[in-house]
This record gives structure tokens, sequence and C-alpha cells, in this order.
């Protein structure tokens, strides 16, 4: 069951309250979790609610190898959602293999929406080495009725294998996170986790750079977590793989 969760189901947090009180005490109100299927019968849904409330749903259909990615959005608290558009320009150029590797999502200023995802071996954008996998992305265009061209984001660090991420922040910004060897090096030890910024919601992106300095490798085929807070503060999850032994998060 709890597999099937994770793949098929999303688990809501609604408005509508429970009661939850012994007798003689103080009645307290309770959020109630209710699950409902994914549209789609969609894999991997990832859910990001913004200020306004509304919830913003992505997930994965299709073959795990060479899928493509959903979004849909709900005003009601999830009970309903919006006509699902695709996300990817190129059909089955996301995958979904492993789990770690799916897509993320993050909203920005202004409301606007943002998808990274690891390329499937089909996948194909502007100035992408052959035979190298792409870190792509794409926005929700300015009227909000489609995903722009995705873009690949890597310039010179490539390698991927675990998942990538995102996040974006109401100052603009927008970064887009993943790891990979440094250019030249193998091995897990040898990875870093790499970033590409855009200070101008997601328009354009600059080389990426490594996002700290400090040497800890990186687990390959793990995935990755990202989030930017209101304050202007950026934090990224991963799990080190220093001198290949050391599994730290």
């Amino acid at each position: 069951m709890k597999q099937l969760l994770c793949a098929a189901f999303l688990a809501a947090a609604l408005l509508a309250p429970g009661t939850i009180a012994e007798p003689g005490a103080t009645v307290v109100s309770r959020p109630r979790v209710t699950l409902d299927r994914v549209p789609d019968s969609g894999l991997q849904p990832q859910v990001v609610v913004d200020s306004h409330g509304t919830v913003h749903l992505l997930y994965f259909r299709g073959a795990a190898n060479a899928g493509d990615l959903l979004y849909a959005h709900s005003t009601g608290n999830g009970a309903t959602f919006s006509r699902p558009i695709q996300v990817n320009s190129q059909p089955g150029s996301a995958i979904a293999v492993g789990n770690i590797r799916g897509a993320h999502i993050a909203v920005g200023r202004n409301g606007r929406v943002y998808v990274a995802w690891n390329g499937s071996s089909a996948a194909t954008a502007p100035n992408t080495p052959a035979g190298k996998i792409p870190m792509l992305v794409t926005r929700l265009n300015d009227a909000g009725t489609a995903f722009e061209p995705q873009r690949n984001v890597i310039q010179f660090a490539y390698g991927l294998d675990g998942g990538g991420a995102i996040a974006a922040d109401r100052y603009g910004r927008v970064f887009v996170f993943w790891h990979a060897p440094a250019p030249g090096a193998k091995g897990e030890a040898e990875r870093r986790v790499w970033v590409a910024r855009s200070s101008n919601d997601g328009l354009t992106f600059d080389r990426e750079r490594p996002a700290f300095n400090q040497s800890t490798g990186a687990c390959g085929c793990c995935g990755m977590a990202a989030f930017a807070d209101s304050n202007g503060g950026v934090y990224a999850l991963y799990r080190s793989a220093s001198q290949i032994v050391h599994r730290d998060i």
C-alpha cells in the first residue's frame, strides 16, 4: 500500500476540518487528510501550494524511460483540478526510472510555475552535445496557458545520474540544481552539486557553478531537493559520498 500511495495517489490536507476531543475537553479542529487519484493514472506527483492557496500539481505519464510531464492546478483545495497541459515540449523527453529521477516543480514571483527534470536518453535541446543527458527546465508562459520550449541549463558539468532540483523565490530568482563530476574527474567522491541561476524569472540562466566550495562528493544515484524561503535564503538537500564511503545527508 505504501508503494501505491507514493506512485499514484495525492494526499492533501484539505481545509475542511475534523474534530478531536476528549469528554469534557475543548474541541480542537484538525485538518482532514483525504486521498485522491492523480489524473490520467499519473505517477510521481509533485505538489506546491502558493501564497494564494492555489495547488499546483505535476505528474508523470508514459513509459518510465521516455514519458511526458503534465501540469494541472486547483483553486479549490485540491477538490478539482484544471485540465492538464503538457510540460515537456519534446514528447518522451522525461524519465521516471528509479523514483529519484522524476521532475520537480517550483512557484516563483507572480505565481509563475517552473519545472526542471533529467532528460531521457532521447531528449534533445539546443546546444546539447551528442550523447549527453541534459538537465531540462521550462516555465509557464505569461498567459499561463502553456509551457515554453524546454531548455538545457548544463553548459559543461555533464554526468547526470540521480535527480536534480529546482527552487524559485519572490524576487524573480530561479535555481536549478544537479550533481555531476567536475569536468575531467570520475567517481562519486569527485561529484559536485552544481547550480544554474536566473535573476530574471527564468528568462535566462547563468553558466553553472559549484553550489559551495566544500568537497563532499555526491551519491550518484540519489535524488535532491531544493527550497527558497521568503527572505532570500536558498537550501539544497542531497546525499554526500566523500571518500566514497561517507554517505551523509
